[in-house]
């Protein structure tokens, strides 16, 4: 693992097709989907891999700008909802500032079981998630939205390819349906 990092690590670039939001505790994981994305031709942004020096442990005001910096010169935020990111510091924050004042997130959940669909813990349900085909193809798939009656809804289309969402022209949200419920 050290050996992957120093071969990885560089200077900062003026610009990333994509922020990884993750966790140091799913590194395995991290340095898997790193290895899948950086293959596949995108540049590439986790903070541990591209910055190795910068201590992240502490929320601090000067850790947050420092990852606010690096989030506006990125076209995209992918959240690895791997096992250890709901103990994570910082990445529910990632997304919610990404999402406010960037532009496209989504979810790429890490599971051990092929599943039909993700459905996503808490809010993250509320975002489109990645899938990676057996050839490395990216798509991004509309979630399954539950119905005011209970129904699970599925858009059509429910899924683009990474690149044509990454460019903003396919936005992959689910439509609200139903009334706000108190």
């Amino acid at each position: 693992m050290e050996e992957a990092l120093h071969r990885a690590a560089h200077r900062r670039r003026d610009h990333y097709d994509i922020f990884l939001s993750q966790t140091i505790r799913d590194a395995e994981i991290v340095l898997g989907v790193y290895d899948v994305l950086t293959e596949a031709g995108y540049s590439v942004f986790c903070d541990w891999i591209e910055a190795p020096l910068k201590d992240r442990h502490e929320v601090s005001p000067a850790n947050a700008a420092y990852v606010r910096s690096v989030m506006g010169i990125c076209d995209t935020l992918l959240f690895i909802d791997g096992p250890g990111a709901a103990q994570s510091l910082w990445m529910c924050w990632e997304l919610g500032w990404f999402d406010g004042a960037r532009g496209p997130v989504a979810i790429l959940p890490v599971t051990n079981e092929p599943k039909a669909y993700y459905y996503g813990r808490e809010f993250l349900s509320l975002y489109p998630y990645v899938t990676v085909d057996e050839k490395g193809r990216l798509s991004v798939v509309r979630p399954a939205v539950p119905s005011p009656n209970g129904f699970m809804i599925i858009e059509s289309p429910n899924w683009t390819a990474f690149d044509a969402w990454k460019s903003g022209k396919r936005g992959m949200r689910p439509r609200v349906y139903g009334p706000w419920r108190s």
